[in-house]
C-alpha cells in the first residue's frame, strides 16, 4: 500500500513537472536578447550571448534560458514602477568595472518592471568598488531586444 502511493506521488509530481512550463507560458511575457558581454544574475554567471526571458504574468518567477549555451534559470523578481513608458523591452545592467549584473527587465509599452535583488556576488562586488572607486557603480540600459511575435 505504501508503495502504491509512493507511485500515485511521483506519477503526480511528472504530470506536474510536464504541465508546468505550458501553464507558464500560456500567459507569460517572453522576450529575446543579443547580451554583448558577460553578467551575472543572483549569483549565477552568464557569457555574453542570446537568451530567451519568460515571465508569467503577476508571478515573480523569471525564467532566463541561454539559446546557444542551453544554460538557464529561475530568478524572483518584484514589480517595479516607472513613469516613462518604454518603446522597447529594455534591460538594465548594474555595472561595477567590468562586471555587469542584471538589475530590471521592462516590457515594451509599459511603466510596469521588475527588479532582480541583488545576489550575494553582487553585494560584495558593490561594496569593494564603493571602498575603493572614486565613483559608485553604474546602471547600463541596454534595448537589446524586440518583443518575440507569435511565441
Amino acid at each position: 500500500m505504501k508503495q502504491h502511493i509512493v507511485r500515485i506521488l511521483h506519477a503526480a509530481c511528472l504530470c506536474l513537472a510536464v504541465s508546468l512550463p505550458s501553464a507558464f507560458a500560456q500567459a507569460s511575457q517572453a522576450i529575446t536578447v543579443d547580451v554583448p558581454f558577460a553578467f551575472q544574475v543572483n549569483n549565477k554567471q552568464f557569457p555574453a550571448g542570446k537568451y530567451h526571458l519568460t515571465a508569467g504574468a503577476g508571478q515573480p518567477a523569471l525564467l532566463i534560458r541561454g539559446v546557444d549555451t542551453k544554460q538557464s534559470m529561475f530568478g524572483l523578481t518584484s514589480p517595479i514602477d516607472s513613469k516613462q513608458i518604454r518603446e522597447y523591452p529594455t534591460l538594465v545592467f548594474s555595472r561595477y568595472g567590468d562586471r555587469y549584473f542584471l538589475s530590471q527587465i521592462w516590457a515594451a509599452g509599459s511603466t510596469t518592471g521588475r527588479g532582480l535583488t541583488a545576489g550575494a556576488a553582487e553585494r560584495e562586488v558593490a561594496q569593494r568598488w564603493a571602498k575603493s572607486a572614486s565613483t559608485s557603480g553604474t546602471e547600463v540600459l541596454a534595448v537589446l531586444a524586440l518583443p518575440d511575435v507569435g511565441k
